[in-house]
C-alpha cells in the first residue's frame, strides 16, 4: 500500500500512518498490543522519530491506536483499520481516492500548510525583525527546569497563556518549521517563537513556573 500512497501527494507522516494502519486491518498487531518503539519504525521507514510521532498522533485521531505517556502505543481498535482501509479501497478512481484522504486531512493540512508559509516568511525575515518590529522573533531554550517535559504545546494551552507562537523548533541537528500541536517539550529543544515585544520574559516564566 506504501507504494500506492507515494504516488499521491500526501505528506510523509500521513502515508505511514496509512501503511501502519494496513498492518493493523491485516491482523499483524491485536487490540491491546503495544507496537514496535518509534526508533524501531523510524528505521524501518527510513525517516526521523518525530515523523513516525506525528503518524502514530493522526492515527490516534482516527481511533485505531491509544497513546499513553509512559506506556507507549497500543492498538485501541483494528476495526476502525479496517474501516479507513475499506474506504480507501472501496474508491472506484485513483482521483477519488486522494479527493477522500484529502477531505479527510482537510483540516490538519491546512493548518500546516499556513503555519509553514508564516514560518517560512518570518524566519526569512528574521534580522530585520529583531532590529525593528514590534513583533519580533526569538529564541527561549528548553531546559531542566521546565516544567511541562514532554507535554505537547496544546496540552498546555501555550498560546493561549503567552499570545506567543512557535513557529520552530531546534532538536540537535533537526529543525521543525510549524511544528504543530503535537509538539512536545524536551530539554536542550531551542523553540523559535514569534509575540510581542517584551513577551520573551512571560514565556520563561510560563514554561518554568515561576513568578
Amino acid at each position: 500500500m506504501l507504494k500506492t500512497l507515494n504516488q499521491m501527494s500526501l505528506a510523509t507522516y500521513q502515508k505511514i500512518a496509512w501503511d501502519v494502519a494496513e498492518d493493523i486491518a491485516k491482523g499483524h498487531y491485536k487490540k491491546g498490543e503495544i507496537i514496535t518503539g518509534r526508533s524501531a519504525l523510524a528505521a524501518k521507514y527510513s525517516v526521523s522519530p518525530e515523523t513516525i510521532r506525528r503518524a502514530m498522533f493522526l492515527l490516534k485521531d482516527l481511533k485505531i491506536v491509544n497513546i499513553k505517556q509512559g506506556l507507549g502505543i497500543s492498538i485501541a481498535s483494528p476495526d476502525k483499520a479496517v474501516e479507513l482501509l475499506n474506504r480507501i479501497h472501496n474508491v472506484e478512481t485513483f482521483s477519488g481516492l486522494e479527493e477522500e484522504l484529502r477531505t479527510l486531512l482537510k483540516d490538519e493540512e491546512n493548518t500546516h500548510k499556513r503555519f509553514v508559509a508564516k514560518a517560512t516568511e518570518l524566519l526569512k525575515k528574521l534580522e530585520h525583525y529583531r532590529v525593528k518590529a514590534p513583533i519580533a522573533p526569538y529564541e527561549i531554550n528548553i531546559t531542566k527546569q521546565c516544567i511541562f517535559l514532554g507535554k505537547m504545546i496544546s496540552k498546555v494551552n501555550f498560546w493561549q497563556n503567552t499570545g506567543v507562537t512557535v513557529v520552530a523548533i531546534r532538536r540537535k541537528d533537526d529543525l521543525f518549521i510549524s511544528p504543530g500541536p503535537y509538539a512536545t517539550f524536551e530539554v536542550d529543544d531551542v523553540f523559535v517563537l514569534v509575540g510581542p515585544e517584551g513577551s520573551e520574559k512571560a514565556v520563561k516564566k510560563f514554561i518554568n513556573g515561576t513568578k
